[in-house]
């Protein structure tokens, strides 16, 4: 298993922000989305960009899966695609899959299919962001650079 290697599927707003920091940090990226688009989007920024149905795990097998050190499966707005993709990932092999949710409840249940740890991007950012608002974490950009869209 390599230990720099991680596959991110999803590449909207949040997916492909991810890769591009795991790429600029070093490791190998390999970046999947159903849409071309997306894809195209961030071919130059990471090692690999394929398009590709996630939810098919014969697809998934093509990409060698099971030798990253992570999956994270970035998909925002559709659920039942966050859950197919899990779960192929499981079938698969994959043993560490990070998966986003919404609410708490979509949380559980990814849990409950395998996720090994589920992000809950707006609340976790909202607690970060307050921390930096009241503690004044040196280290992070200005508030304007931080509100970016």
């Amino acid at each position: 298993m390599a230990q720099s290697r991680y596959l991110i599927i999803g590449l909207g707003r949040f997916g492909a922000a991810l890769a591009e920091s795991l790429a600029e940090q070093g490791a190998e990226v390999i970046a999947v989305d159903r849409d071309m688009a997306m894809v195209d989007a961030v071919k130059q920024k990471v090692a690999y960009a394929i398009e590709l149905d996630a939810t098919d795990p014969q697809a998934l097998l093509s990409i060698d899966p099971q030798k990253c050190r992570a999956a994270i499966v970035a998909i925002g707005e559709n659920f039942e695609a966050t859950v197919l993709t899990l779960a192929a990932l499981k079938e698969v092999g994959v043993r560490d899959i990070v998966a986003r949710s919404r609410s708490a409840r979509e949380s559980r249940i990814l849990q409950a299919v395998g996720a090994t740890q589920v992000i809950e991007l707006e609340y976790e950012m909202g607690r970060t962001f307050g921390k930096r608002l009241h503690g004044g974490v040196e280290a992070q950009p200005a508030l304007g650079q931080a509100l970016k869209p």
